[in-house]
């Protein structure tokens, strides 16, 4: 299965793990909740759908590589301790609780949250020593004499040993006990992650051009030469901050990410000639309707150029996108404030403390890992807002005129933004006409995050759609 059946596979198996009955009792007994186990080659995303759930989800995550674990940390250190057996004292060995473990229980004491993933990673490149113990975790959900918490989920990944000469394979007795997720790479589904993520243009571009550039591995007489969706997710944020920055791009880049050097060259060259193609294409004028018509510089380019020039646009549209997610995300936090101080006898006192406590459960998110980028400098924006409007008010009037002002700045962001999708569209088709080019940009608009609040009320994309996309694939968009 690819990473995105996966995380499907995944998000319900905790689901139904943690699911209880009207009396608290879980519906599954914890007997037959067999651990998760990723298999499959390094940089698909194993780890990172873990991190993603979490969010999502709104559990704990605890995460643990194993290959940095001795069987001390993993199991606990040894104790002795005087018993009483039969009437006779025996001088027994007992162990502290293992670091895994205790890290889970301090998590929940952290969060109240007493739900969450338990993640291993390189669980089959463990020693020798310590794969009995990981045996036992697996098999019996515990580490000596603690056991993992109720509400937990087992989950595990490795990479198999065709690809990681320290990792091992488990035997048919441990694979008959847990749950046995095959992972393979897959460009389309990575493409709509990629797309989403707003990873750099010419990545992008380039991929659609040589979808077999995407996941390579390879053993030569020199080694092993590999380029894998980690590599190119990772080039893409460094270009990006590069350009930002005003840093030159240099040839070796390339090969520090994509370790393939016939890969690293050819996109290198790409790189180039997108680098001139971008400076053909103005965006602020498109994306605001003063350039309308076609451009006949980029009717000229090859079709490499064109293609390069439609994924520009689209990041492009994307921001924007992103930009208007941000500023509702951000009104609404605002209302709801607002809203929940309405019934207090010192509106002003309250939100002061309220807010106190939403800094305070921000930073504790934070410190955690379970913070997501953009929600954290929106969280920032708006603690910043009110921290100030609480400074000068005399009562909720203020806040509440705050937050309407928010709203109809909301409502212009909103008809600015459909207006520069029409716009894009609108371009892409009067300078390449109904071609592949076209429907590209409208399949991948089609999949950006916070497209469908515009999309469908679109006459320009429905009419688009009908013209250029087969008739049941513009049906589903």
């Amino acid at each position: 299965m690819d990473i995105k059946q996966a995380k499907e596979e995944i998000r319900r198996t905790v689901l139904a793990y943690t699911e209880r009955t009207p009396d608290g009792a879980l519906c599954m007994p914890l007997m037959h909740q067999r651990p998760l186990l990723l298999m499959g080659p390094p940089g698909v995303g194993k780890t990172a759908v873990f991190y993603q759930l979490a969010q999502e989800l709104g559990i704990n995550l605890v995460s643990y590589t194993m290959t940095h674990h001795t069987r001390q940390s993993a199991l606990g250190l040894p104790l002795i301790r005087e018993k009483n057996f039969g009437g006779k004292p025996y001088s027994a060995t007992e162990y502290t609780m293992s670091e895994i473990l205790a890290s889970v229980y301090e998590r929940m004491e952290q969060t109240g949250i007493r739900t969450g993933i338990l993640f291993l990673d390189e669980i089959n490149c463990v020693s020798e020593t310590l794969m009995p113990a990981m045996l036992q975790l697996l098999q019996s959900k515990q580490f000596g004499t603690h056991k993992l918490p109720e509400g937990w989920v087992i989950a595990a990944a490795g990479n198999p040993p065709a690809y990681n000469e320290s990792a091992r394979s488990f035997d048919t007795v441990t694979m008959d006990r847990v749950r046995l997720l095959e992972i393979s790479e897959n460009y389309p589904v990575w493409r709509d992650y990629a797309h989403a993520k707003g990873l750099h243009p010419a990545v992008l571009s380039y991929l659609e051009l040589n979808p077999e550039h995407f996941y390579r591995v390879e053993r030569t007489v020199r080694g092993r030469s590999f380029v894998t969706a980690r590599g190119w997710e990772d080039l893409s944020q460094t270009l990006c901050s590069y350009e930002r920055l005003g840093f030159a791009i240099t040839g070796a880049l390339f090969g520090e990410f994509l370790q393939h050097a016939e890969i690293a060259a050819s996109f290198e060259a790409f790189f180039r000639l997108y680098s001139g193609w971008r400076e053909k294409l103005a965006l602020a004028p498109i994306l605001s309707g003063r350039q309308s018509g076609c451009a006949p510089e980029l009717q000229e380019l090859s079709f490499d150029g064109r293609l390069a020039a439609v994924e520009f646009l689209l990041h492009a549209v994307r921001r924007e996108l992103e930009d208007y997610r941000q500023s509702a995300a951000l009104c609404g936090s605002l209302e709801s404030f607002v809203s929940a101080l309405q019934q207090e006898a010192d509106p002003l006192r309250a939100a002061k403390e309220n807010l106190s406590r939403r800094e305070k459960a921000v930073q504790l998110r934070q410190e955690l890992g379970v913070l997501p980028p953009g929600e954290q400098a929106r969280e920032r924006h708006l603690a910043a807002r009110l921290h100030a409007l609480l400074d000068d008010a005399d009562d909720l009037a203020a806040l509440r005129q705050e937050a309407e002002r928010c709203r109809q700045a909301l409502l212009q962001q909103e008809s600015s933004c459909s207006a520069q999708l029409d716009n894009a569209m609108g371009f892409v088709y009067d300078t390449f006409g109904a071609g592949h080019e076209l429907l590209v940009f409208l399949t991948q608009l089609g999949h950006l995050p916070g497209a469908q609040a515009f999309l469908p009320g679109s006459a320009r994309y429905k009419a688009l759609c009908r013209q250029t996309l087969p008739e049941e694939l513009a049906k589903d968009l």
